[in-house]
């Protein structure tokens, strides 16, 4: 929504969004309160159209979290593999993984791990 304006306060525990209606309107959350209103948005999100492509191309540019806290756990009803990671912005996020999924994921990373970052040639001043 064009116009809104976003606040962190100074106490680091209070975010602030101004509605650009007249009289300005502000909504002041705490960390919960974001928390609540993540939840909440990513619902509606997950509901709305256009949905979100189902396949990612890759190679484009992203802002990744680097190094993530995770951690897995086998699910004892289904089988399935549980995927836990820590986003700094949405908190955990939980992944039920099919076991060929899991599968498929372990042996694409292990193969990731095994190439060589590439280097590219440094650039010199002309």
């Amino acid at each position: 929504m064009d116009g809104l304006n976003w606040k962190l306060e100074d106490d680091l525990k209070t975010v602030t969004v101004t509605f650009p209606t007249n009289p300005p309107v502000a909504l002041q959350l705490d960390a919960a309160g974001v928390d609540d209103l993540l939840l909440h948005l990513g619902e509606f999100r997950a509901s709305m159209m256009p949905e979100f492509g189902r396949v990612f191309a890759t190679g484009q540019k992203v802002g990744a979290v680097p190094d993530p806290v995770w951690a897995t756990e086998p699910d004892m009803m289904q089988g399935h593999s549980l995927l836990h990671l820590r986003d700094p912005r949405f908190g955990w996020l939980h992944y039920l993984l099919p076991p060929h999924e899991a599968e498929k994921l372990g042996r694409i990373l292990q193969t990731q791990v095994a190439i060589r970052p590439h280097s590219p040639p440094l650039s010199k001043a002309n």
